[in-house]
């Protein structure tokens, strides 16, 4: 009996060691090393600035937000178009739609997100700002776009507002179950999933709400299948600073959303954080993001990355940014990421904006690719 004992009371033990154990490696493990990050850096940086690989054609359309995705034997990248030259002469954001054989030539197919017509009263009437959702997370995977019900997704930012991002924006959802490779219009939803007018949305999201990134967990590692991480602009009630973080929303069915609690959970309360995409290598969650109008930076806007092991603690890179303004074409601002790993190369895709407020998407890789023959029209005669 004493014996029993001494074994029962030695499992006991060894269970509860066991237990804080486990709470102090779970603990000591939402802090990504930089050692780690380093090894992260090291992957994925892009030494080579390829250049331009959309440009508008005239100074009255600018080119944001690259999203990438690849089917068959082909790529495919969804990417917003405004319709002006200044912040507020254009009606808005519409998504098109664009292919490419290589990731380096580009061919425009269309639009999959078009503006409705005026005078709809539709919520997203003159902003529809739409970025694929679903795409295969892994790094250097299939980066192909999974279905589910039946259909394809994305989510984007919509509002009234005319202008560039101008007005309060609200974040809906639309899906096609036809060919995502066609450029044609998707179904979208009659009113926003997500609004900073919300009973329950946070201090952070409480003006506006920007980009928005779906991810399908498999794991539910934070309880649902479908993650999107999206940031907001708010005006924190402890110090009154006005910035853009990031947050996370929860859904089991891509159409309901449930904030998490723990909002936000990217901040530097400083300027923006924002568009932030999550890719993963190996067990670390990457998150690449860009950051602007930092005190510690000599540039405006730039790419970077932050890691995390639960999709909830992120610690930031601190070393060299990704990308940042080198070039004629990017001088101003060199930031909003697409990264993609293929046949050992790595593509990073980035919106560049000059000092003539002309704005497109660029390029840079891992590897010398030569250089795009791409560029911005001739800007206009200063007025």
């Amino acid at each position: 009996m004493i014996e029993m004992i001494k074994i029962s009371f030695s499992k006991i033990l060894l269970c509860i060691i066991g237990s804080i154990v486990s709470l102090h490696v779970a603990s000591a493990q939402n802090d990504v090393p930089q050692s780690v990050m380093q090894g992260v850096f090291d992957e994925v940086q892009t030494s080579f600035k390829y250049g331009m690989v959309l440009a508008p054609t005239d100074n009255r359309h600018k080119i944001d937000c690259p999203t990438v995705f690849r089917k068959g034997e082909k790529w495919y990248m969804s990417y917003l178009v405004y319709d002006g030259k200044g912040g507020r002469d254009g009606r808005g954001y519409e998504t098109w739609l664009a292919e490419s054989d290589d990731l380096l030539q580009w061919k425009t197919l269309g639009h999959i997100l078009p503006y409705h017509a005026e005078n709809s009263g539709r919520w997203d009437e003159n902003q529809r700002a739409g970025y694929i959702s679903l795409i295969d997370h892994q790094w250097g995977g299939s980066y192909e776009v999974q279905s589910f019900d039946g259909k394809h997704w994305l989510s984007y930012f919509g509002g009234q507002g005319r202008g560039y991002e101008r007005g309060r924006l609200e974040l809906g959802i639309a899906f096609t179950d036809q060919d995502i490779t066609k450029a044609h219009e998707w179904q979208s939803t009659d009113k926003p999933v997500l609004s900073p007018l919300d009973e329950n949305a946070g201090w952070w999201e409480n003006i506006t709400q920007y980009k928005s990134s779906v991810m399908w967990d498999s794991e539910k590692t934070l309880g649902y299948p479908f993650v999107m991480f999206y940031n907001a602009g708010g005006i924190n009630p402890a110090n009154n600073v006005k910035a853009e973080r990031i947050g996370i929303a929860l859904s089991d069915d891509m159409l309901n959303w449930k904030r998490y609690e723990g909002n936000p959970v990217v901040n530097h309360e400083e300027g923006i954080t924002g568009d932030g995409v999550i890719q993963q290598i190996g067990d670390v969650y990457v998150m690449f993001y860009f950051g602007a109008f930092r005190k510690n930076r000599t540039y405006k806007a730039f790419n970077t990355f932050a890691c995390s092991y639960d999709l909830i603690n992120w610690t930031d890179w601190n070393g060299d940014d990704l990308i940042f303004p080198t070039e004629d074409y990017d001088n101003l601002f060199a930031h909003k990421s697409c990264l993609i790993k293929w046949n050992g190369v790595v593509y990073h895709f980035y919106c560049a904006v000059n000092e003539h407020d002309q704005r497109g998407l660029a390029l840079a890789t891992s590897k010398d690719m030569g250089k795009s023959p791409v560029n911005f029209p001739k800007p206009d005669e200063k007025e």
